[in-house]
């Protein structure tokens, strides 16, 4: 296992406002920190059992409380990262959670930077490359669909597709091998009509899994849907209408629209991007001339472009 020379910490959840935050922290000296940075009734973090869950409160150095707060303790090995983890559950929003992460900085964590945490679990052999990808996958997911694909990725679904072929074809390898070698031997199992039907298979799984790829990157990133069309031909109204609630400003006066407008919908399971663009037209006015202008540049990088025109 790859052995981490510092403590990393982090705010695990994303920014904004909710009910619950949490303060990741992993590395060698992670139950040290927490004996600093957290008091409860009973032994110290660093002297309760893995897993546990204790509830008390986050505080700074001369005792104040920070905030009330949930500590999660995970020993090394049985965490994400195979380190030593623990994980601070305070309320919700921007002030707790970094009031929290300066107070675990100010008792020897280094702020974890991004993916750092995977990253570790990936170097201790918590998870392979295509694990490691999944993640991020999954928490960038817009679709059921896409975080089921994702899901199934992480419980190692494609490595095994990926070692089956691998091991097959160093199979082969090792009988071909073993017939240059021994010549006048008769080896048990050995024919090359088998091993020519074995590669044949290798290849076959392998065009099967390579022409997955463009369907698993439709999945993953979705597709940018453009909506373009002159002023007043109801783009807006469309990209509204797809989106199912009022986004964007509909007027009856052309060049309501002067700026691009973007927001993720889902239909058949997969992502969809829908870009909703100012009308394209000649113009004098320069605010209209920038919308034209970035109308036409979100044309060139559209996976599909939705002309709309009058009736």
């Amino acid at each position: 296992m790859h052995a981490s020379p510092d403590t990393i910490a982090a705010i695990a959840t994303a920014p904004g406002e909710g009910s619950v935050a949490i303060v990741r922290v992993s590395g060698p000296e992670s139950l040290a920190i927490a004996d600093a940075a957290f008091k409860a009734s009973g032994p110290p973090p660093s002297a309760r059992p893995s897993p546990a869950l204790v509830h008390g409160h986050a505080v700074a150095a001369d005792g104040l409380i920070l905030d009330e707060a949930l500590l999660l303790i995970m020993r090394s090995p049985k965490s994400f990262t195979r380190e030593d983890v623990v994980e601070f559950q305070c309320h919700g929003g921007a002030v707790s959670a970094a009031r929290i992460l300066q107070r675990l900085i100010e008792c020897g964590c280094r702020p974890a930077g991004p993916g750092e945490f995977t990253r570790r679990a990936f170097l201790n052999g918590r998870m392979d490359l295509t694990q490691a990808e999944a993640v991020l996958d999954l928490v960038r997911a817009h679709s059921d669909r896409a975080a089921a694909v994702a899901m199934e990725q992480l419980r190692g679904a494609l490595r095994r597709r990926t070692d089956e072929i691998y091991d097959d074809a160093l199979r082969i390898a090792v009988s071909l091998e073993s017939s240059l070698d021994f010549p006048e031997d008769d080896l048990p199992g050995f024919s090359l009509d088998t091993l020519k039907a074995s590669l044949q298979k290798d290849v076959e799984r392998c065009r099967t899994l390579a022409g997955s790829c463009r369907e698993g990157r439709l999945l993953r990133d979705g597709i940018r849907v453009v909506i373009a069309g002159r002023p007043n031909v109801g783009k807006s109204s469309l990209f509204n209408l797809l989106l199912g609630r009022d986004r964007t400003i509909v007027s009856p006066h052309a060049g309501t629209t002067r700026d691009t407008v973007e927001e993720w919908i889902s239909i058949d399971g997969y992502g969809v991007r829908l870009v909703d663009t100012a009308g394209i037209r000649p113009s004098t006015c320069p605010i209209e001339q920038e919308g034209v202008r970035r109308a036409i540049d979100q044309l060139s990088s559209a996976g599909l472009i939705l002309s709309v025109v009058d009736a």
